[in-house]
């Protein structure tokens, strides 16, 4: 999968389980859902989703990364690891 790809396959799940978009300085663009911040970053060999429960530290780029994954797994992978996150938190 392509950085590209993974990207829209989160940000589609995280629009259907009610997230929110919202752009936070310094941070950029990230979710948000029920008090919770989330960051996907997509990197030269692999991909991470971020988490924080911390406005403040949402908004300077204060996230604690989940789990470091690559791009050879399948959408179904992709969304068990989001799916899991929200759980999670």
């Amino acid at each position: 999968m392509t950085k590209g790809e993974i990207q829209i396959i989160c940000e589609k799940r995280f629009v259907e389980l009610g997230a929110e978009k919202i752009e936070l300085q310094l941070s950029g663009k990230c979710w948000t859902l029920d008090g919770e911040f989330f960051k996907v970053t997509t990197l030269q060999s692999w991909w991470v989703l971020e988490w924080t429960d911390n406005r403040s530290q949402a908004s300077n780029y204060g996230f604690e990364d989940v789990e470091v994954m690559p791009y050879n797994i399948s959408k179904a992978e992709v969304l068990e690891k989001v799916n899991s996150l929200i759980v999670k938190f």
